[in-house]
């Protein structure tokens, strides 16, 4: 007899973006910098790239029961989604009131999705 867990993979069926707001490149670092430091700025802000596409997901709150219940059904919902176009990847953005790293999300496969899905619809381009 064994006792092995049985290790099951369900990936989300659906995401549902309920805002999304673009930004340049530029305006998006400087909201992100600016945010840190009126926030007493003891961490390095990171934003996540992919594809072409730098990005912050704001979640609603994970522990409600609702988004609980969702997400055992397969179905992620994100309150908002900021983003910006930037073509190259870097680690990091330097700027003089400071500094955001980037976070390579390539190997996410929902996340190679979601930039192909935001790069269609963006209106300011790299």
């Amino acid at each position: 007899m064994t006792d092995e867990a049985e290790i099951v993979i369900e990936p989300y069926k659906r995401i549902v973006i309920h805002e999304i707001v673009e930004n340049r490149f530029s305006d998006l670092v400087a909201l992100i910098v600016s945010g840190t430091r009126a926030a007493g700025g003891t961490t390095i802000p990171m934003l996540n790239w992919c594809d072409g596409v730098v990005f912050q997901i704001v979640p609603f709150n994970p522990h409600s029961e609702e988004v609980i219940a969702e997400q055992l059904k397969g179905i992620v919902h994100y309150a908002a989604i900021t983003f910006a176009t930037k073509d190259k990847f870097e680690p990091e953005v330097r700027l003089p009131d400071g500094t955001i790293r980037l976070i390579d999300q390539r190997a996410n496969q929902n996340f190679v999705k979601l930039a192909g899905v935001l790069k269609a619809r963006a209106k300011y381009k790299a």
